[in-house]
Protein backbone atom coordinates (compact mmCIF):
# COMPACT_ATOMS: atom_id res chain seq x y z
CA UNK A 1 0.00 0.00 0.00
CA UNK A 2 0.68 3.93 -0.18
CA UNK A 3 1.01 3.84 3.54
CA UNK A 4 3.86 0.96 3.36
CA UNK A 5 5.86 2.23 1.05
CA UNK A 6 5.98 5.31 2.84
CA UNK A 7 7.01 3.95 5.91
CA UNK A 8 10.22 2.17 3.87
CA UNK A 9 11.03 5.53 2.09
CA UNK A 10 11.31 7.07 5.87
CA UNK A 11 13.14 3.87 7.34
CA UNK A 12 15.63 4.42 4.28
CA UNK A 13 16.25 7.88 4.69
CA UNK A 14 17.06 7.71 8.25
CA UNK A 15 19.56 4.41 7.73
CA UNK A 16 21.10 6.75 4.65
CA UNK A 17 21.48 9.68 7.33
CA UNK A 18 22.88 7.53 9.84
CA UNK A 19 25.25 5.70 7.56
CA UNK A 20 26.54 9.30 5.89
CA UNK A 21 26.76 10.52 9.69
CA UNK A 22 28.84 7.57 10.27
CA UNK A 23 30.97 7.83 7.11
CA UNK A 24 31.56 12.39 8.33
CA UNK A 25 32.64 11.32 11.97
CA UNK A 26 35.20 8.24 10.84
CA UNK A 27 36.92 10.84 7.83
CA UNK A 28 36.92 14.27 10.63
CA UNK A 29 38.32 11.46 12.94
CA UNK A 30 40.87 10.33 10.31
CA UNK A 31 41.61 14.18 9.71
CA UNK A 32 42.00 15.22 13.18
CA UNK A 33 43.76 12.01 14.87
CA UNK A 34 47.18 12.51 16.18
CA UNK A 35 49.94 10.71 13.18
CA UNK A 36 53.36 9.02 14.99
CA UNK A 37 55.99 10.24 13.06
CA UNK A 38 59.04 8.49 13.56
CA UNK A 39 61.01 9.16 10.49
CA UNK A 40 61.03 11.89 8.14
CA UNK A 41 62.45 13.66 5.08
CA UNK A 42 63.02 16.87 4.23
CA UNK A 43 62.85 17.35 0.56
CA UNK A 44 64.78 19.97 -0.94
CA UNK A 45 63.65 23.51 -0.50
CA UNK A 46 62.75 25.40 -3.60
CA UNK A 47 64.04 28.43 -4.92
CA UNK A 48 61.73 31.52 -5.23
CA UNK A 49 63.43 33.89 -6.75
CA UNK A 50 64.25 31.81 -10.03
CA UNK A 51 68.00 32.98 -9.83
CA UNK A 52 70.63 30.18 -10.10
CA UNK A 53 72.71 32.02 -8.69
CA UNK A 54 70.85 31.26 -5.34
CA UNK A 55 70.86 28.24 -5.70
CA UNK A 56 74.05 27.44 -3.59
CA UNK A 57 72.20 28.99 -0.77
CA UNK A 58 68.58 27.24 -0.64
CA UNK A 59 70.56 24.38 -1.38
CA UNK A 60 72.60 25.09 1.66
CA UNK A 61 69.14 26.15 3.42
CA UNK A 62 67.89 22.25 3.47
CA UNK A 63 71.30 21.01 4.44
CA UNK A 64 71.04 23.05 7.80
CA UNK A 65 67.31 22.21 8.63
CA UNK A 66 68.06 18.92 7.92
CA UNK A 67 71.38 19.18 10.09
CA UNK A 68 68.94 20.78 12.80
CA UNK A 69 66.39 18.16 12.79
CA UNK A 70 68.56 14.78 12.77
CA UNK A 71 69.52 16.34 16.39
CA UNK A 72 66.42 14.64 17.47
CA UNK A 73 67.50 11.49 18.89
CA UNK A 74 63.80 9.73 18.61
CA UNK A 75 63.46 10.39 14.99
CA UNK A 76 65.28 9.15 11.81
CA UNK A 77 66.30 12.07 9.20
CA UNK A 78 66.78 10.91 5.76
CA UNK A 79 70.65 12.23 5.01
CA UNK A 80 70.70 15.22 2.51
CA UNK A 81 72.59 12.44 0.00
CA UNK A 82 69.22 10.82 -0.71
CA UNK A 83 66.69 13.51 -0.42
CA UNK A 84 68.77 15.84 -3.25
CA UNK A 85 67.95 13.05 -5.68
CA UNK A 86 64.53 14.38 -5.57
CA UNK A 87 65.57 18.24 -6.21
CA UNK A 88 63.42 19.65 -8.90
CA UNK A 89 61.45 16.23 -9.85
CA UNK A 90 57.84 16.85 -7.79
CA UNK A 91 56.94 13.47 -7.05
CA UNK A 92 53.79 12.83 -5.29
CA UNK A 93 53.93 12.60 -1.70
CA UNK A 94 52.56 8.95 -1.12
CA UNK A 95 55.44 7.97 -3.91
CA UNK A 96 58.61 9.77 -1.73
CA UNK A 97 57.61 8.29 1.40
CA UNK A 98 57.56 4.93 0.33
CA UNK A 99 60.75 5.26 -1.32
CA UNK A 100 62.47 6.76 1.29
CA UNK A 101 60.36 4.68 3.73
CA UNK A 102 59.45 7.39 5.76
CA UNK A 103 56.08 8.35 7.83
CA UNK A 104 56.29 12.22 6.80
CA UNK A 105 58.03 14.36 4.09
CA UNK A 106 58.70 18.53 4.74
CA UNK A 107 58.68 20.42 1.82
CA UNK A 108 59.28 24.43 1.67
CA UNK A 109 60.40 27.50 -0.25
CA UNK A 110 63.13 30.05 0.29
CA UNK A 111 63.32 33.31 -0.97
CA UNK A 112 66.45 35.43 -0.18
CA UNK A 113 65.86 39.41 -1.07
CA UNK A 114 69.15 41.49 -0.37
CA UNK A 115 69.36 40.93 3.71
CA UNK A 116 66.01 39.53 4.31
CA UNK A 117 65.26 35.41 4.25
CA UNK A 118 61.79 33.90 4.09
CA UNK A 119 61.23 30.51 4.65
CA UNK A 120 58.35 28.55 4.33
CA UNK A 121 57.83 25.28 5.19
CA UNK A 122 55.43 22.31 5.66
CA UNK A 123 54.81 18.99 7.45
CA UNK A 124 52.88 16.36 5.30
CA UNK A 125 51.70 13.01 6.47
CA UNK A 126 53.68 10.58 3.63
CA UNK A 127 51.11 8.05 3.41
CA UNK A 128 48.25 10.02 3.33
CA UNK A 129 49.52 13.36 1.86
CA UNK A 130 47.29 15.27 4.60
CA UNK A 131 49.28 18.41 5.66
CA UNK A 132 49.96 18.16 9.29
CA UNK A 133 51.83 22.10 9.56
CA UNK A 134 52.37 24.92 8.01
CA UNK A 135 54.84 27.95 8.96
CA UNK A 136 56.48 30.67 7.41
CA UNK A 137 59.86 33.12 9.23
CA UNK A 138 61.17 35.70 8.13
CA UNK A 139 64.45 37.73 9.11
CA UNK A 140 67.45 38.92 8.83
CA UNK A 141 70.50 37.16 6.64
CA UNK A 142 72.92 37.99 9.93
CA UNK A 143 70.16 35.30 12.25
CA UNK A 144 69.77 32.59 9.30
CA UNK A 145 70.97 30.32 11.68
CA UNK A 146 68.49 30.94 14.44
CA UNK A 147 65.72 31.17 11.94
CA UNK A 148 66.64 27.55 10.98
CA UNK A 149 66.35 26.72 14.36
CA UNK A 150 63.08 28.11 14.68
CA UNK A 151 61.41 26.30 12.03
CA UNK A 152 63.11 23.13 13.45
CA UNK A 153 61.85 23.31 16.90
CA UNK A 154 58.29 24.49 15.38
CA UNK A 155 58.28 21.36 13.28
CA UNK A 156 60.12 19.33 16.26
CA UNK A 157 57.52 20.23 18.40
CA UNK A 158 54.54 19.19 15.47
CA UNK A 159 56.11 15.70 15.24
CA UNK A 160 56.90 14.75 19.16
CA UNK A 161 54.79 17.90 21.34
CA UNK A 162 57.36 17.78 23.59
CA UNK A 163 60.95 17.49 22.98
CA UNK A 164 63.51 16.53 25.65
CA UNK A 165 65.72 19.03 27.57
CA UNK A 166 68.84 17.81 25.75
CA UNK A 167 66.89 18.32 22.28
CA UNK A 168 66.23 21.67 23.55
CA UNK A 169 69.61 22.70 24.24
CA UNK A 170 70.51 21.34 20.34
CA UNK A 171 67.61 23.28 18.84
CA UNK A 172 68.22 26.71 20.75
CA UNK A 173 72.37 27.28 20.26
CA UNK A 174 72.81 29.00 17.25
CA UNK A 175 74.61 32.29 17.20
CA UNK A 176 74.37 35.09 15.08
CA UNK A 177 76.88 34.37 12.29
CA UNK A 178 78.86 37.06 9.66
CA UNK A 179 77.13 37.20 6.78
CA UNK A 180 79.83 37.05 4.25
CA UNK A 181 81.73 34.04 6.41
CA UNK A 182 78.45 32.09 6.30
CA UNK A 183 78.09 32.96 2.93
CA UNK A 184 81.50 31.71 1.74
CA UNK A 185 80.56 28.22 3.82
CA UNK A 186 77.56 27.79 1.61
CA UNK A 187 79.51 27.98 -1.70
CA UNK A 188 82.27 25.91 -0.17
CA UNK A 189 79.56 23.13 0.22
CA UNK A 190 77.26 23.48 -2.47
CA UNK A 191 80.61 23.38 -5.14
CA UNK A 192 81.73 19.71 -2.52
CA UNK A 193 78.72 18.06 -2.62
CA UNK A 194 78.74 18.65 -6.41
CA UNK A 195 81.52 16.22 -6.47
CA UNK A 196 79.95 13.44 -4.45
CA UNK A 197 80.77 11.77 -1.21
CA UNK A 198 84.40 10.28 -0.40
CA UNK A 199 84.94 6.59 -2.04
CA UNK A 200 81.95 6.81 -5.11
CA UNK A 201 84.96 6.53 -7.79
CA UNK A 202 83.59 10.02 -8.93
CA UNK A 203 86.40 11.76 -11.41
CA UNK A 204 88.59 14.29 -10.27
CA UNK A 205 87.20 17.54 -10.59
CA UNK A 206 87.70 21.30 -9.70
CA UNK A 207 84.74 20.96 -7.12
CA UNK A 208 87.03 20.04 -4.59
CA UNK A 209 89.67 22.42 -4.91
CA UNK A 210 86.65 24.89 -5.57
CA UNK A 211 85.08 24.20 -2.29
CA UNK A 212 88.57 24.60 0.16
CA UNK A 213 89.07 28.39 -1.48
CA UNK A 214 85.60 28.98 -0.47
CA UNK A 215 85.94 27.84 3.10
CA UNK A 216 89.67 29.21 3.90
CA UNK A 217 88.01 32.55 1.88
CA UNK A 218 85.30 32.14 5.11
CA UNK A 219 88.32 31.66 7.70
CA UNK A 220 90.02 34.73 6.40
CA UNK A 221 86.69 36.42 7.45
CA UNK A 222 86.51 34.77 10.68
CA UNK A 223 89.10 32.72 12.00
CA UNK A 224 86.98 31.18 14.87
CA UNK A 225 84.32 29.55 11.85
CA UNK A 226 84.32 26.22 13.43
CA UNK A 227 81.96 25.11 10.14
CA UNK A 228 84.48 26.44 7.96
CA UNK A 229 86.95 23.80 9.58
CA UNK A 230 84.51 20.86 9.44
CA UNK A 231 83.87 21.93 5.59
CA UNK A 232 88.15 21.78 5.03
CA UNK A 233 88.15 18.57 7.01
CA UNK A 234 85.71 16.84 4.63
CA UNK A 235 87.30 18.54 1.50
CA UNK A 236 90.86 17.55 2.44
CA UNK A 237 89.50 13.40 3.16
CA UNK A 238 88.22 13.32 0.13
CA UNK A 239 91.19 14.19 -1.98
CA UNK A 240 92.72 11.56 -0.06
CA UNK A 241 93.72 8.62 -1.57
CA UNK A 242 91.93 8.83 -4.68
CA UNK A 243 93.24 11.88 -5.69
CA UNK A 244 95.77 13.07 -3.58
CA UNK A 245 99.14 11.01 -1.98
CA UNK A 246 97.40 10.78 1.77
CA UNK A 247 100.53 12.16 3.29
CA UNK A 248 100.08 15.41 1.65
CA UNK A 249 96.32 15.92 3.05
CA UNK A 250 95.54 14.08 6.03
CA UNK A 251 97.59 16.10 7.80
CA UNK A 252 95.57 19.15 6.85
CA UNK A 253 92.01 17.07 7.29
CA UNK A 254 93.07 16.59 10.82
CA UNK A 255 94.53 19.54 11.77
CA UNK A 256 90.70 21.19 10.34
CA UNK A 257 88.68 18.95 12.28
CA UNK A 258 91.00 18.84 15.52
CA UNK A 259 90.55 22.86 15.48
CA UNK A 260 86.62 22.62 14.15
CA UNK A 261 85.79 20.72 17.55
CA UNK A 262 88.25 23.05 19.78
CA UNK A 263 85.65 26.22 18.48
CA UNK A 264 82.65 23.35 18.83
CA UNK A 265 82.25 20.42 20.57
CA UNK A 266 79.22 19.92 18.64
CA UNK A 267 80.44 19.54 15.22
CA UNK A 268 79.18 15.99 14.89
CA UNK A 269 80.76 16.32 10.91
CA UNK A 270 83.99 16.90 12.26
CA UNK A 271 84.23 14.31 15.02
CA UNK A 272 83.51 12.08 11.83
CA UNK A 273 85.61 13.09 10.14
CA UNK A 274 88.58 13.01 12.96
CA UNK A 275 87.08 9.47 13.23
CA UNK A 276 88.40 8.62 9.51
CA UNK A 277 92.07 10.13 10.21
CA UNK A 278 92.25 8.15 13.07
CA UNK A 279 91.45 5.34 11.41
CA UNK A 280 92.59 5.25 7.95
CA UNK A 281 96.29 7.19 8.65
CA UNK A 282 96.88 7.21 12.19
CA UNK A 283 96.14 3.60 12.70
CA UNK A 284 94.41 4.30 16.30
CA UNK A 285 91.31 2.47 16.60
CA UNK A 286 90.84 3.36 19.78
CA UNK A 287 90.66 6.72 18.83
CA UNK A 288 88.83 6.13 15.78
CA UNK A 289 86.26 4.60 17.57
CA UNK A 290 85.91 7.11 19.73
CA UNK A 291 85.19 9.64 17.58
CA UNK A 292 82.63 7.87 15.61
CA UNK A 293 80.70 7.43 18.78
CA UNK A 294 80.89 10.63 19.84
CA UNK A 295 79.60 12.25 15.90
CA UNK A 296 76.57 9.35 16.14
CA UNK A 297 75.97 10.91 19.98
CA UNK A 298 75.72 13.90 18.68
CA UNK A 299 74.05 13.47 15.76
CA UNK A 300 72.81 9.22 15.33
CA UNK A 301 71.50 10.17 11.61
CA UNK A 302 74.95 10.72 10.58
CA UNK A 303 75.21 9.06 7.50
CA UNK A 304 79.35 9.68 7.52
CA UNK A 305 79.67 8.38 10.95
CA UNK A 306 77.40 5.28 10.45
CA UNK A 307 79.65 4.77 7.05
CA UNK A 308 82.79 5.35 8.83
CA UNK A 309 81.97 3.31 11.91
CA UNK A 310 81.32 0.60 9.55
CA UNK A 311 84.58 0.64 7.91
CA UNK A 312 86.07 0.50 11.60
CA UNK A 313 84.35 -2.77 12.36
CA UNK A 314 85.06 -3.78 8.80
CA UNK A 315 88.61 -2.84 9.73
CA UNK A 316 88.67 -4.84 13.17
CA UNK A 317 87.14 -7.58 11.49
CA UNK A 318 84.10 -7.73 13.30
CA UNK A 319 82.26 -8.18 10.11
CA UNK A 320 78.36 -8.62 11.78
CA UNK A 321 78.68 -5.46 13.75
CA UNK A 322 79.48 -3.60 10.26
CA UNK A 323 76.96 -5.51 8.20
CA UNK A 324 74.66 -4.01 11.05
CA UNK A 325 76.03 -0.55 10.92
CA UNK A 326 75.56 -0.60 7.14
CA UNK A 327 71.77 -1.52 7.60
CA UNK A 328 72.07 2.12 10.04
CA UNK A 329 73.33 3.80 7.03
CA UNK A 330 71.01 2.55 4.42
CA UNK A 331 67.91 3.80 7.25
CA UNK A 332 69.25 7.27 7.00
CA UNK A 333 70.72 7.16 3.19
CA UNK A 334 68.71 4.67 1.43
CA UNK A 335 69.02 6.01 -2.42
CA UNK A 336 72.88 6.96 -2.44
CA UNK A 337 75.74 4.19 -3.31
CA UNK A 338 78.33 4.29 -0.69
CA UNK A 339 80.93 2.23 -3.10
CA UNK A 340 83.86 2.47 -0.41
CA UNK A 341 82.22 0.79 2.63
CA UNK A 342 78.60 -0.05 1.19
CA UNK A 343 77.07 -3.72 1.87
CA UNK A 344 78.42 -5.28 -1.97
CA UNK A 345 81.90 -4.25 -1.02
CA UNK A 346 81.79 -4.62 2.72
CA UNK A 347 80.73 -8.45 2.44
CA UNK A 348 83.41 -8.68 -0.59
CA UNK A 349 85.72 -8.57 1.93
CA UNK A 350 84.09 -10.93 3.80
CA UNK A 351 84.43 -13.45 1.33
CA UNK A 352 80.82 -13.64 1.08
CA UNK A 353 80.49 -13.71 -2.35
CA UNK A 354 77.46 -14.87 -3.42
CA UNK A 355 75.49 -12.74 -1.21
CA UNK A 356 78.19 -9.93 -2.52
CA UNK A 357 76.42 -9.99 -5.54
CA UNK A 358 73.04 -10.46 -5.07
CA UNK A 359 73.43 -6.71 -2.87
CA UNK A 360 75.41 -5.54 -5.86
CA UNK A 361 72.65 -6.56 -8.65
CA UNK A 362 70.34 -4.10 -6.26
CA UNK A 363 72.77 -1.56 -6.11
CA UNK A 364 73.81 -2.12 -10.13
CA UNK A 365 77.28 -2.79 -9.08
CA UNK A 366 79.24 -4.15 -11.63
CA UNK A 367 82.67 -4.17 -10.36
CA UNK A 368 82.08 -5.96 -7.63
CA UNK A 369 79.84 -8.54 -9.74
CA UNK A 370 82.85 -8.66 -11.39
CA UNK A 371 85.33 -9.63 -8.61
CA UNK A 372 83.08 -11.85 -7.00
CA UNK A 373 82.95 -14.06 -10.02
CA UNK A 374 86.10 -13.99 -10.28
CA UNK A 375 87.06 -15.37 -6.56
CA UNK A 376 84.31 -18.02 -7.00
CA UNK A 377 85.91 -19.26 -10.65
CA UNK A 378 83.06 -18.15 -12.69
CA UNK A 379 85.49 -16.48 -15.48
CA UNK A 380 83.10 -15.71 -18.24
CA UNK A 381 80.37 -14.12 -15.96
CA UNK A 382 83.31 -12.04 -14.41
CA UNK A 383 84.62 -10.77 -17.58
CA UNK A 384 81.07 -9.85 -19.03
CA UNK A 385 80.42 -7.84 -15.42
CA UNK A 386 83.86 -6.21 -15.67
CA UNK A 387 83.27 -5.25 -19.54
CA UNK A 388 80.28 -3.41 -18.75
CA UNK A 389 81.78 -1.55 -15.23
CA UNK A 390 85.35 -0.95 -18.03
CA UNK A 391 82.31 1.64 -20.13
CA UNK A 392 81.93 3.98 -16.83
CA UNK A 393 85.65 3.22 -14.82
CA UNK A 394 87.36 6.74 -14.93
CA UNK A 395 88.69 6.11 -11.25
CA UNK A 396 92.32 4.55 -11.09
CA UNK A 397 90.89 2.81 -7.93
CA UNK A 398 88.09 0.85 -10.31
CA UNK A 399 90.33 0.33 -13.25
CA UNK A 400 92.70 -1.57 -11.08
CA UNK A 401 90.28 -3.31 -9.75
CA UNK A 402 88.80 -4.31 -13.13
CA UNK A 403 92.27 -5.22 -14.50
CA UNK A 404 92.87 -7.73 -11.74
CA UNK A 405 89.49 -9.50 -13.07
CA UNK A 406 91.19 -9.24 -16.41
CA UNK A 407 94.43 -11.05 -14.85
CA UNK A 408 92.82 -13.71 -13.12
CA UNK A 409 91.04 -14.29 -16.04
CA UNK A 410 93.45 -15.15 -18.06
CA UNK A 411 93.66 -11.81 -20.35
CA UNK A 412 96.93 -10.58 -19.16
CA UNK A 413 96.80 -8.59 -22.68
CA UNK A 414 94.16 -6.18 -21.47
CA UNK A 415 95.43 -6.25 -18.15
CA UNK A 416 98.64 -5.19 -18.83
CA UNK A 417 97.40 -2.32 -20.96
CA UNK A 418 94.82 -0.73 -18.03
CA UNK A 419 98.39 -1.15 -15.97
CA UNK A 420 100.25 0.98 -18.16
CA UNK A 421 97.80 3.82 -18.05
CA UNK A 422 97.80 3.86 -14.39
CA UNK A 423 101.76 3.78 -14.37
CA UNK A 424 101.16 6.54 -16.79
CA UNK A 425 99.15 8.25 -14.58
CA UNK A 426 100.84 7.81 -11.59
CA UNK A 427 103.12 10.78 -13.23
CA UNK A 428 100.87 12.94 -13.05
CA UNK A 429 98.24 12.57 -9.95
CA UNK A 430 98.36 10.15 -6.92
CA UNK A 431 97.26 6.53 -7.75
CA UNK A 432 96.75 4.45 -4.47
CA UNK A 433 99.48 1.75 -4.11
CA UNK A 434 97.62 -0.88 -3.27
CA UNK A 435 95.29 -1.71 -5.54
CA UNK A 436 98.41 -1.44 -7.87
CA UNK A 437 99.49 -4.05 -6.40
CA UNK A 438 96.89 -6.54 -6.38
CA UNK A 439 97.04 -5.86 -9.97
CA UNK A 440 100.44 -7.59 -10.39
CA UNK A 441 99.34 -9.79 -8.08
CA UNK A 442 97.01 -10.68 -10.54
CA UNK A 443 99.74 -10.61 -13.68
CA UNK A 444 101.84 -13.13 -11.13
CA UNK A 445 104.64 -10.44 -10.51
CA UNK A 446 105.25 -10.75 -6.82
CA UNK A 447 108.25 -8.66 -7.10
CA UNK A 448 105.94 -5.40 -8.25
CA UNK A 449 103.20 -6.24 -6.41
CA UNK A 450 105.72 -5.89 -3.11
CA UNK A 451 107.01 -3.22 -3.86
CA UNK A 452 104.26 -1.44 -4.51
CA UNK A 453 102.78 -2.63 -1.47
CA UNK A 454 105.66 -0.91 0.61
CA UNK A 455 105.04 2.09 -1.32
CA UNK A 456 101.49 2.11 -0.64
CA UNK A 457 102.37 1.21 3.19
CA UNK A 458 104.76 4.20 2.84
CA UNK A 459 102.34 6.63 1.61
CA UNK A 460 99.74 5.66 4.37
CA UNK A 461 96.95 4.71 1.57
CA UNK A 462 94.06 3.38 3.19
Amino acid sequence: TSRNIARIAAWALVIFVIIGLMLYMRSRAARTAPVRINSLAVLPLENLSKDPEQEYFVDGMTDELITDLAKIHSVRVISRNSVMAYKGRHEPIPQVGRELNVDAVIEGTVMRSGNRVRIRAQLIEARSDRHIWAQAYEGDVRDVLKLQEQVAQAIAEAIKGKLAPEEQVHLTSAKVVNPDAHEADLRGFYELHKHGAAGTFLPAGEEIEKAIKFFQQALSIDPDDALAYAGLADAYYDQSTFFRAPLEVMPKAKAAATKAIELDESQAEAHASLGYVRLTFDWDWAGAEQEFRRALELNPNLASGHAGYAHYLLTLGRSQEAIQELGELRNVDPLFPQSHVGLPYTLWNLRLYEEAVEAAKKEDDKRVVALSRIEEGRTQEAVAAADRAMKVARNPVILAQLAYVYARAGMKDKATTILNGLEAEVKQRYVCGFNVACLYAGLGDKEQAYAWLEKAYGDRSD
